[in-house]
């Protein structure tokens, strides 16, 4: 198995916006070693990854999307990208992008009409509970639906820890998991925590913080 290491760009307003714990009203632009501004297309471009994770602050607030931005870094790269999809409506909408669709639980209001084996999906967390307007604030029992629900892939996003370069305690989740599906792990993650976090059986961790301050 292919532990993969997968860098983070978060994009508002056409830039790429770096901050702490999801506090997005907070967010400023992006200072990386991978570019001299904080242009996504750059950065994107000199990062030595084939795959690449973006959030899309903008689409996630209910705002339009990036999506120039999101198909030039298409061009070059992989992409998982969350755009705030709140419905099968808007999974249609993005479907000219030639991104894999996140579908983050901070935004999706449902699962009607959406093929969840097709997605991967980002159990967003803050303070110990899932973010989410229907799915319960437990994450082991929100995990527990959507592998009911026949998801073979799932993101761990620990939103308290994004930008604190403090580790995750989701840690433990990933040995559970590994026997029946693909899981990833993000938020505040350190070159020190990525072999423990291999160990566990994850098969890679989103970083960001970490990554464009040089320190991997």
């Amino acid at each position: 198995m292919v532990f993969e290491i997968i860098p983070v760009i978060d994009i508002m307003q056409g830039k790429a916006v770096a901050g702490k714990c999801g506090e997005r009203e907070k967010y400023t632009e992006l200072k990386t070693v991978y570019a001299k501004s904080s242009n996504p297309i750059e950065i994107a471009k000199n990062l030595p990854f084939k795959k690449i994770y973006i959030a899309d602050l903008d689409a996630i607030a209910g705002k339009p999307a990036n999506t120039d931005i999101l198909r030039k870094i298409s061009e070059i790269k992989e992409i998982w990208a969350d755009l705030g999809i709140r419905t099968k409506k808007d999974v249609k909408k993005y479907s000219f992008l030639k991104v894999k669709v996140v579908l983050g639980t901070e935004t999706l209001q449902e699962f009607k009409r959406i093929n969840l084996r097709k997605y991967i999906v980002s159990v967003d967390i803050k303070n110990n509970k899932v973010i989410s307007p229907f799915l319960p604030d437990d994450v082991e029992k929100t995990l527990d639906i959507l592998i009911s629900k026949g998801v073979k892939k799932i993101i761990l996003l620990n939103i308290s820890k994004v930008g604190t370069l403090k580790g995750n305690e989701y840690l433990d989740i990933g040995k559970k998991l590994a026997q029946r599906l693909e899981v990833y792990l993000g938020g505040g993650i350190t070159k020190k925590d990525i072999k423990e976090i291999k160990k566990k059986g994850f098969r890679g961790a989103l970083i960001g913080t970490a990554l464009h301050r040089g320190l991997i």
